[in-house]
């Protein structure tokens, strides 16, 4: 587990409490902790994940958000495809695929943390804008 949380902890900290992100999965476990390769790169961010614990995506955590940002496509299309009245929250980090480190190396977290990063600079600016 590796995307989201980063996605989650990055934007809030570059967010700096004007925004609030959330991250959840279509396909994960509640409770389960983020990976330690995961945590590893956070804490080169400064950030503090080993106490994170995942929760499933539901309706309700839908109707609550602004904005739902999916980390790949699959994730669009399945939201689009069982929530379809939530559909115009919905959108692709930085328009695209973002790669699942899952069980890669060490650099492709590194990797994928600075797309999400770039991505939610971003996303911040059109938010803001």
């Amino acid at each position: 587990m590796g995307r989201s949380p980063i996605a989650e902890v990055l934007f809030n900290k570059i967010a700096n409490d004007k925004f609030i992100a959330s991250s959840a999965g279509t396909n994960t476990i509640n409770g389960r902790c983020a990976g330690p390769d995961t945590v590893k790169i956070m804490k080169e961010y400064g950030i503090d994940l080993s106490n994170h614990k995942a929760r499933k995506l539901d309706e309700n955590l839908l109707k609550e958000s602004d904005y739902v940002i999916c980390m790949e496509k699959y994730h669009l299309n399945f939201l689009l495809n069982n929530f379809p009245k939530y559909s115009d929250k919905y959108s692709t980090l930085r328009g695209k695929n973002i790669a699942d480190p899952y069980k890669g190396s060490y650099e492709l977290y590194r990797t994928v943390a600075k797309d999400i990063e770039k991505g939610i600079q971003e996303l911040l600016q059109k938010i803001d804008n």
